[in-house]
């Protein structure tokens, strides 16, 4: 039951295990030491046990494939079968009542239903399909089936939040169905991926005694149910001895990390029929004519769904994640997640900027008072002082300053995301048109949120992470001291939400029902007035006034120029003249860091990579590379030496896009290695017919991400620096941390943000958008600490618009030269 009572003291923490408990997973987790992984729903962790019984058991066993004949494949068979025992005990049942259909997933798990579930039982009465009905909150994967169920005659049907509640909390009877004229389908998730609310699982038994043929069809159909475990089964107890859907997906790394592309679908035995299969590979069939369409399927379930060779070696090691699970229990998993989502959920709820106004806006079905109801994770957005919403990716860039890891957007669930944000169907085609898509950065189209920042919690989460969440959230986005009160509206919320979810409690006080709607129009009148005061300060301000037709030929002084020859490492400044060519300034970017998997390196993970040196000496063909406490060593400018190394693969963030290098050899392999202190990292030089290989209509970049040339505005620094009260910040090289190739002074602050086109010297560059900036800005470049700022504070001034700098494109391919001093011209 939910706790009525206006608990103050709620933001206590009570823990769940015991001090044994505590400090085993503090060791079995020790590699993740100083990060903090708040991203479980996405994919929780695997333990180091774990992974070490894993390695064990193949390194001292032999595993065959289970369809060949012999000691080792039948050992491996025996394993498998043993494991679907496994799974079936763990949700509380026997393979009298399910079988375990092993998946690359819960999405596969979901298609085969897509796939194969008979809407029409009866040949004769094809004319009256059956009803694929799903809740509007459900994960993507679920959407796709109405695709796939709708081209085979279902009759398609979602419900919304409200209406679900409404149908399952009706106290009219239902009837047990047996009709076989058309089978019907009802989908939903035990727990949403995106709020944590927990949907009863009374309603399986509901459906099946027909409860939706009351109010979406006549009583001739038959009512199956496919339970959405997922998100669920991570951190809960199911118990298929009580509850007993038709189909149950699951996913295993959501369970226990490792192994991944594993899952399963769970089909209780009595509902099999209603499969039916069409389709067959490796392994499932009995006998088959290769010159005639005749074949016979296994009889057993599982051998007639799981085409091909299975991953036999990720279901032996199945077993390792699930002995985790059972060494702490269920039912003390789910609490203990529960109790860090209470703590965190009140916190924020309680949460306040210095003038009274509140810091987070939260997205939930409940008061985070009772497990049953509540699993654990917390959806939520962050509100500045004046009324205005922070931007998801700002969040995530501070975030990363603290080495916490989120997830952001709709986690996959557009349903409960535009419930949620009450985004109408019109808002969100429109966040489409204006540049949003799912997973992108687009996260503030016209002042509202297109998504979220989800905080989900796993079996080995401690009160550490929840308290490093809570210093950055203060540090990083509240105005002035904060102040921890409860809401007004609090108490009016709860009694709310008890009447939904205990519907026939004829104690429960009667409330208003438009509290929150009251409450929710206040906040948009309040944004409207903000958004007002933004655009009158906007106008009159200076630094963003457009600049008349009169200052055509404004001029600045080209006063600084560097390149950055090694990708995320220390620049080298230009004194006089430099060459340009078809990539930009000669020689910037053009190495890069990899490991041996090829992945790039960057400052984003490794800041010490500010602290490597590069010289360039073109008289002696060289490039010399200096790091603290290392001899230095030289790198020829030229390819003549090397070994080409064809179709590495930058997989970073940073780059993201496929490049062909030259090694440049074992000897600087291993100066890297010693001096960054990771192992096999290898140095590559872009080579010079890599570009020829790209679109010839965009323009030629070398191992830059996103243009030729990154321009800063000196004055425009100056300004920011002023804002900036922080004392850890050294001011006089702040310039440095935006990493740009071309300072300019003699400008006004922030006039570059209106340039379309430019001349330095006797070149002509095109003006292509402003530099959205990252953490990395954060890291000073000359010591390599990180700092909260300037990023605090160039997201706090600009309303979560990250950006700074301009980048340029040389309008012609043709090289030239650009000279320290040249003037600049302002088109």
């Amino acid at each position: 039951m939910i706790d009525m009572e206006d608990t103050t003291d709620s933001t206590i923490y009570t823990p769940v295990y015991n001090e044994e408990t505590t400090e085993r997973l503090k060791n079995d987790f020790s590699r993740i030491k100083g990060e903090c992984y708040l991203d479980h729903a996405g994919a929780t962790l695997y333990s180091d046990t774990q992974i070490q019984n894993v390695a064990s058991d193949l390194h001292n066993s032999l595993y065959a494939n289970p369809h060949s004949i012999g000691n080792a494949s039948n050992v491996t068979q025996d394993i498998i079968e043993r494991m679907r025992y496994l799974i079936l005990d763990h949700f509380h049942t026997s393979s009298d009542e399910y079988s375990v259909i092993f998946t690359s997933g819960a999405t596969a798990s979901i298609k085969i239903i897509a796939d194969t579930f008979l809407f029409n039982s009866d040949e004769e009465n094809k004319s009256q399909p059956g009803h694929f009905v799903y809740t509007q909150d459900n994960h993507t994967s679920i959407l796709g089936m109405r695709e796939v169920v709708h081209k085979r005659g279902a009759r398609v049907t979602c419900l919304s939040h409200n209406d679900v509640f409404k149908i399952f909390n009706s106290s009219s009877k239902t009837t047990n169905i047996h009709s076989k004229k058309s089978n019907s389908l009802f989908v939903y998730p035990a727990q949403c991926n995106f709020s944590g609310a927990k949907y009863p699982l009374s309603w399986i038994k509901s459906v099946h005694n027909g409860v939706l043929s009351n109010v979406i069809s006549s009583s001739f159909t038959r009512w199956y149910v496919l339970l959405d475990a997922a998100a669920f089964a991570a951190t809960n107890r199911l118990d298929l001895s009580t509850f007993k859907p038709d189909f149950v997906c699951l996913s295993f790394y959501k369970m226990f990390g490792y192994p991944t592309g594993i899952g399963a679908l769970l089909v209780k035995n009595s509902s099999a029929d209603v499969l039916q299969k069409v389709y067959y590979g490796g392994g499932t069939i009995d006998v088959s004519l290769s010159s005639e369409l005749f074949h016979i399927k296994r009889q057993n379930l599982h051998q007639r769904f799981e085409d091909g060779t299975i991953p036999f070696l990720s279901i032996v090691s199945l077993k390792h994640g699930f002995d985790i699970l059972s060494s702490i229990t269920m039912e003390k998993i789910s609490k203990h997640v529960f109790s860090l989502a209470k703590f965190l959920y009140k916190s924020l709820l309680m949460l306040h900027h210095s003038n009274g106004k509140p810091v987070v806006k939260l997205y939930s079905d409940t008061d985070y008072s009772n497990h049953d109801m509540q699993g654990g994770i917390i959806a939520f957005n962050l509100i500045r002082s004046n009324g205005e919403y922070i931007g998801y990716m700002e969040v995530l860039n501070m975030a990363a300053l603290f080495k916490i890891h989120l997830r952001t957007g709709c986690f996959c669930n557009p349903g409960a995301c535009q419930r949620y944000l009450a985004l109408s169907n019109k808002e969100v085609i429109q966040n489409y048109e204006a540049g949003y898509v799912c997973g992108g950065a687009a996260d503030l189209i016209n002042g509202k949120p297109t998504g979220a920042i989800r905080v989900s919690f796993g079996y080995m989460s401690t009160i550490k992470d929840v308290e490093i969440l809570l210093l950055m959230i203060k540090e990083s986005f509240v105005d002035g001291i904060p102040l921890n009160k409860i809401p007004d509206w609090w108490p009016d919320h709860k009694t709310a939400l008890y009447r939904k979810y205990y519907p026939f409690d004829t104690n429960i006080k009667r409330v208003t029902n438009n509290m929150t709607n009251n409450n929710e129009n206040g906040i948009t009148n309040e944004l409207q007035n903000v958004k007002e005061l933004v655009t009158q300060f906007v106008n009159d301000n200076q630094f963003f006034k457009l600049m008349s037709t009169d200052q055509i030929k404004k001029k600045c002084i080209l006063e600084q120029l560097y390149i950055y020859p090694i990708k995320s490492c220390a620049a080298y400044k230009i004194t006089g003249s430099w060459n340009l060519n078809s990539k930009g300034l000669e020689y910037d970017r053009q190495w890069m860091i990899i490991t041996s998997s090829g992945t790039c390196l960057t400052q984003k993970q490794y800041t010490n990579l500010c602290l490597l040196k590069p010289t360039i000496f073109k008289d002696k063909g060289i490039m010399q590379l200096y790091y603290p406490g290392m001899p230095t060593i030289d790198v020829p400018l030229d390819d003549n030496s090397m070994t080409i190394i064809d179709g590495k693969v930058c997989q970073s963030r940073v780059c993201g896009h496929k490049v062909e290098g030259t090694d440049c050899g074992s000897d600087v392999s291993e100066w890297l290695s010693l001096a960054i202190g990771l192992p096999n990292l290898r140095l590559i030089k872009q080579n010079n017919y890599d570009s020829k290989r790209n679109d010839c209509t965009k323009p030629e970049l070398s191992f830059s991400s996103q243009a030729q040339y990154l321009v800063i505005n000196k004055t425009s620094v100056l300004w920011l620096s002023d804002k900036i009260s922080d004392t850890e910040v050294q001011k006089d090289t702040i310039i440095q941390r935006f990493r740009g190739n071309m300072i300019l002074s003699g400008c006004e602050a922030f006039e570059e943000t209106e340039w379309k086109q430019i001349y330095i010297g006797k070149n002509v560059f095109e003006v292509t958008g402003p530099c959205t900036r990252c953490q990395m800005i954060c890291i000073d470049q000359i010591t390599g600490l990180k700092t909260v700022e300037p990023l605090r504070t160039l997201a706090e001034q600009f309303h979560g618009k990250i950006r700074f700098g301009i980048y340029l494109t040389k309008e012609t391919k043709e090289n030239g030269t650009i000279t320290v001093g040249d003037t600049v011209r302002i088109l």
